[in-house]
């Protein structure tokens, strides 16, 4: 095999397809993992919007002045909720003006997707 002499510069092609190679493995597994973490980042984005939908539907049921036992349902955006009310006993004794209710409310998106969650209110 002859010797390159020292005027000779650049690169063999076997040299240059080694680079390209390596190259080119490198960005297939770059692109996947970029792929793999917006999908993630899309996941999350879906679940922190149910969870702030679902605690709104919550705080707002128990900050309202009446309440009785019902079912209540809708849409917002890409998410279905359902809040269910339901008298329950008490720990005790309640005095006769007071009932104690249970809410539960589920927030539904996309493919499966679901969250749930339950608050115990005291109304009068």
């Amino acid at each position: 095999m002859p010797r390159r002499s020292e005027t000779q510069a650049g690169f063999s092609l076997v040299e240059v397809l080694c680079a390209l190679a390596v190259a080119a493995s490198a960005i297939a597994v770059l692109t996947s993992g970029v792929g793999g973490s917006l999908k993630g980042a899309s996941v999350l984005d879906q679940h922190l919007g149910a969870r702030l939908i679902l605690q709104s539907i919550l705080e707002d049921e128990l900050a309202a002045a009446e309440t009785s036992a019902a079912q209540r349902e809708g849409d917002s955006g890409p998410y279905h909720w359902q809040l269910g009310i339901e008298p329950v006993a008490g720990p005790g004794k309640l005095p006769d003006s007071y009932r104690m209710y249970r809410l539960t409310a589920s927030v539904g998106w996309g493919a499966g997707g679901v969250i749930t969650g339950t608050a115990l209110k005291l109304s009068r």
